[in-house]
């Protein structure tokens, strides 16, 4: 990707508290490679399950000129 937009991400859960970080979107492989099992990851509103997926969708023309993309880390939910 010629100019990669930031990454915007907040964490939903935790308690009433919630975590925002801004990275480059390069981080992101690194840092979400933690969350890909334990957490929903969601980016402009659409589920993702992988840095591949994050890169396809940044570079859809509605995306790739954006400053900031937000994606939000959500609990999935447990039972059965």
């Amino acid at each position: 990707m010629s100019k990669s937009p930031k990454l915007k991400i907040k964490k939903h859960f935790g308690g009433s508290r919630l975590e925002e970080k801004i990275c480059d979107f390069e981080q992101a492989q690194y840092l979400l490679l933690n969350w890909w099992d334990s957490v929903i990851v969601a980016v402009e509103g659409q589920v993702i399950h992988s840095y591949e997926e994050l890169v396809r969708l940044a570079t859809q023309d509605c995306y790739k000129d954006k400053e900031f993309l937000e994606v939000g880390l959500y609990p999935q939910a447990g039972g059965g």
